[in-house]
């Protein structure tokens, strides 16, 4: 019987191992190349994180800032536009007002007589038709006032007039048209020390102007007349 010889080929297990041992360590190192960018990344992405959530608190509190500073800012704008408001209408009101002008004038003449020595009173206050200036958005409101005065607040008087329509002192617009002063009227008095003395006394007529404002039905129908513009 014949018989069949096998060669079996040994392998080279060192070489293989060697070859699997270089080929895992490769393997590794790509791996912690690959870890390490990664985790550049996440550590980029973290720090990116953190910046945002700090610009979004800054912004966050940067608008209760700007917001808070608007509150107040509004609020003192409307106290100032409620105050300018209300000075104008002093100044130049929105209808006659004769009831708040003859007060106003009965004030300044009050304040003014604070002595025996130096009076001033108010004889006659009469108030005209209102005119209507179709040219400006006013209305004129003549009246004539008679004074009995002493040249001392006679000059008070003069300047009360000139700054008249001071926002800050909201005191009634006013001008005058013609004055006419007689110098004749004496008035008795008792100086300090008791003995009587002579007063001169002006008595001074005045024609005055005071201003409001054109009424809206009066003011619409006027625009309404202008001719159309091409």
């Amino acid at each position: 019987m014949a018989t069949t010889k096998v060669t079996i080929r040994r392998k080279n297990y060192p070489r293989q191992i060697r070859s699997y041992g270089g080929f895992i360590f490769l393997i590794l190192i790509a791996a912690g190349i690959y870890g390490f960018m990664q985790f550049q990344k996440l550590t980029a992405a973290q720090t990116a994180l953190a910046n945002a959530a700090q610009t979004a608190q800054t912004l966050r509190s940067s608008t209760e800032t700007a917001s808070q500073n608007y509150q107040e800012l509004k609020t003192s704008y409307d106290a100032n536009s409620a105050s300018i408001r209300n000075a104008i209408e002093f100044v130049f009101p929105s209808d006659e007002n004769y009831t708040k002008l003859t007060q106003s004038l009965d004030k300044e003449i009050d304040t003014l007589n604070s002595s025996s020595l130096n009076p001033i009173f108010a004889s006659d206050l009469k108030f005209s038709k209102p005119k209507l200036n179709t040219a400006n958005d006013y209305v004129v409101l003549p009246f004539t006032l008679t004074l009995n005065t002493t040249r001392d607040n006679y000059d008070k008087f003069m300047r009360y007039v000139e700054n008249s329509g001071d926002l800050d002192e909201q005191t009634r617009l006013l001008d005058i048209n013609s004055i006419s002063i007689n110098f004749v009227t004496e008035q008795s008095a008792v100086s300090s020390s008791g003995s009587p003395i002579e007063i001169e006394m002006l008595n001074v007529s005045m024609s005055m102007n005071a201003y409001y404002q054109k009424p809206s039905e009066v003011a619409a129908p006027v625009a309404a007349k202008k001719p159309a513009s091409f």
